[in-house]
């Protein structure tokens, strides 16, 4: 592996640590503000704190980066409604395992979009996570709840955004004009959104405040510009691999700050997820390396 790609890995773990804190802040966003107004209000920090960043390079981005910005925008804030909405009806804690099945999707989607045909390996990672997933979500009526499936159908919504960064991007792509326009389309929807809905709304209050803050700055700014450069110099599938780390982050974040209680219910589909992470992503001696 040479320096530039360990380099990204390690950028994209730090990534996936700010990620797992984003499940604990969104919670904390969501008792003060509607989901609506979460994605404007971070995306609109974010993209502010691009501009004065990074106007000069902004100012001379190429239309075909502005094009890719907006695409990958329309995707985030598509997940991203679909995330929080979910999050108001189940635990952090389930989320962020449930979330971190996108790593099992990614290739299914490369597969539909890039016409690349998944090894057998993502077969028994997709069987997996699924086992996983209804371990964490189903309840004894067989049925899964609100929040719980909301939080997998973005766990789809985020794999395809991983694979169109990877699409879209290359090694000479402006990462600072990609990431303002994709910003700046996630606020400039979510306004929108709200607009449809009856208008900003916001209870301030510290925690609410603290949650819109970490989002905004760590959760937006710093983590997707990261992602969008470190994504450059590494494979699709070692990026999710990665940043489904932040499954074990928002965990540990969720316990520690929630006093969860845990179930062995919960430990062993958490278990298989994390398998599933395991299966689709970890190389076997004389393997070919590279996008499933």
């Amino acid at each position: 592996m040479n320096r530039k790609k360990t380099a990204a890995n390690f950028i994209l773990l730090m990534t996936a640590a700010i990620w797992g804190g984003g499940f604990i802040a969104g919670k904390m966003a969501l008792t003060g503000f509607e989901p609506a107004t979460v994605v404007a209000c971070r995306y609109s920090m974010g993209a502010l704190l691009c501009a004065v960043f990074f106007f000069k390079r902004i100012r001379n981005t190429p239309p075909e980066i502005i094009k890719k910005g907006i695409a990958i925008g329309l995707v985030q804030v598509a997940g991203q409604m679909v995330q929080l909405i979910g999050l108001q009806y189940t635990s952090s804690a389930n989320q962020s395992f449930l979330c971190s099945s996108y790593v099992a999707f990614v290739p299914f989607i490369s597969w539909v979009m890039l016409k690349k045909r998944p090894k057998a390996k993502a077969f028994a990672a997709g069987i997996t996570a699924l086992t996983g997933i209804g371990l964490i979500s189903l309840k004894d009526s067989l049925t899964i709840g609100i929040g719980d499936s909301l939080s997998v159908l973005f766990a789809v919504i985020f794999g395809i955004q991983i694979v169109m960064i990877g699409k879209l991007t290359d090694k000479d792509t402006d990462v600072a004009g990609l990431t303002f326009f994709q910003m700046l389309t996630a606020a400039l929807a979510g306004l929108i959104i709200c607009m449809l809905t009856g208008g900003p709304s916001a209870e301030l209050q510290s925690e609410s405040v603290f949650g819109i803050l970490y989002l905004g700055i760590l959760n937006t700014f710093v983590a997707f510009m990261a992602q969008n450069h470190a994504q450059k110099y590494t494979t699709d599938t070692a990026a999710a691999l990665i940043m489904s780390m932040e499954a074990l982050f928002g965990f540990l974040f969720s316990v520690l700050y929630y006093h969860e209680i845990i179930t062995i219910k919960f430990l062993l589909g958490s278990l298989l997820c994390f398998a599933a992470v395991l299966i689709n992503t970890v190389y076997r001696k004389g393997e070919k390396r590279g996008t499933e």
